[in-house]
């Protein structure tokens, strides 16, 4: 499936913060394949919940649009913070 950036998701890669977290478009992607969790509250857009690091996890914001992921944002946050309200929901 063909991925694309918003002009935000874009801009925010450029961030001296996610660059030092080691975040790129390849890592983001990987979230998206291979979730630890996926929020579906905001439906349509869908937040996947990757490790990032130890202590951290990676959420990225997208929607699925014909045959294409538009990822519109993303965010790092403390491991077990956003993973554990979506499961407890199961």
């Amino acid at each position: 499936m063909k991925v694309v950036y918003t002009a935000h998701a874009e801009k925010k890669l450029k961030f001296s913060e996610i660059r030092k977290l080691k975040i790129t478009k390849k890592k983001l992607e990987s979230v998206i394949q291979n979730p630890i969790a996926i929020d579906r509250s905001e439906d349509p857009v869908l937040i996947a919940i990757g490790k990032l690091t130890e202590k951290l996890s990676l959420s990225v914001a997208y929607r699925k649009i014909n045959k294409k992921i538009r990822i519109i944002t993303f965010y790092p946050a403390e491991r077990g913070r956003y993973e554990r309200k979506i499961l407890q929901r199961r």
